[in-house]
């Protein structure tokens, strides 16, 4: 059995940004391509932040099991968080991550078939990689929830 500290002490070689880039290559290659091809209803002279920093910031947001808009701009305004958002979107030039009343504001916007359009090919990669076969019922059947 492993104690509390010897599991601390694992987790320290662990390089979480490195196992989120992994799982999202393996699982969903094209995600950052989709996140910037959402259509931005904003006015185009307002925007600072493209689709996909706002939109990676709310999977993260929820990814990291933070509870609030607000929580999630106070836990991810760090240099290392911005740094590393950067690095996920293949965008190293970020220097600022958004306010989360940015982020509510273009969500408030946006046509709700764009984040549904995303959530289908994500549900279809999953799929076709055979993610839920362990879940048939009868080894035949999905269930519907």
């Amino acid at each position: 059995m492993v104690t509390r500290k010897e599991k601390r002490e694992m987790e320290k070689e662990v390089n979480y940004l490195f196992e989120l880039l992994k799982t999202q290559n393996h699982f969903f290659e094209n995600l950052n391509k989709l996140l910037k091809e959402v259509d931005d209803p904003r006015h185009q002279s307002y925007i600072t932040y493209d689709t996909e920093v706002l939109l990676m910031m709310v999977i993260l947001k929820n990814a990291c099991n933070l509870k609030s808009m607000r929580e999630m701009t106070n836990e991810f305004n760090k240099e290392e968080c911005i740094k590393n958002l950067g690095k996920l979107l293949g965008n190293e030039d970020l220097e600022e991550l958004p306010h989360y009343d940015t982020i509510n504001d273009f969500l408030s916007r946006l046509n709700p078939a764009e984040l549904e359009r995303i959530r289908i090919d994500m549900i279809k990669k999953l799929f076709k990689k055979r993610c839920f076969d362990s879940y048939r019922i009868n080894g035949e059947y999905w269930g519907i929830a």
